[in-house]
């Protein structure tokens, strides 16, 4: 059963005339993001990692995989940057199927979008959490019962029914 880590950037500044794609993280940011690394690195391993090409995804990802055992495989992809829902199911579906644990490091309303239409309610703390609010920094594990390249056609976003377990959903803040 392949498993999705949804974690959106950490907190990004708002720099007076730096464009939306370079914008870096803030203070707040650059501890929140090895706050995820911990997380993960308490978990199963990641297989690959997929990032948005945005200045506070990468910086993001480079914070939390100086956290882990070791980094994982990783590439870039545009389209994650603006995406939406089907977007992001087109990219997760370009995943070998041999990866069993994906990290995807993106941004909202994307991450928050996809999250809420994979997982059924199940009236968990960490759902009902992650429903009300997708912050900066929070990380969805989900268990999906389909290979990857099958998730779009399983999902039929936008009029699918959920498909996907929560395994849980954490705010990731540093200290």
């Amino acid at each position: 059963m392949p498993t999705l880590l949804l974690l959106r950037h950490a907190k990004s500044s708002w720099p007076p005339g730096v464009p939306d794609p370079l914008r870096p993280l803030n203070e707040r940011g650059r501890r929140d993001a090895p706050a995820a690394g911990r997380i993960l690195a308490e978990r199963s391993p990641i297989d690959l990692a997929l990032v948005s090409p945005a200045a506070r995804t990468g910086q993001t990802y480079d914070l939390v995989a100086e956290q882990l055992p070791a980094r994982p495989p990783t590439r870039s992809d545009e389209r994650i940057y603006e995406a939406g829902v089907g977007d992001l199911l087109e990219v997760i579906a370009e995943t070998d199927d041999s990866v069993g644990r994906l990290l995807l490091v993106g941004h909202n309303s994307a991450i928050e979008m996809l999250a809420w239409h994979l997982c059924a309610p199940d009236g968990s703390a960490g759902y009902e959490e992650m429903v009300r609010k997708y912050p900066t920094a929070g990380l969805a594990e989900i268990d999906l019962p389909v290979p990857w390249h099958e998730l779009p056609a399983a999902v039929a976003w936008p009029s699918g029914a959920p498909i996907g377990r929560l395994v849980s959903f954490v705010v990731c803040r540093g200290t």
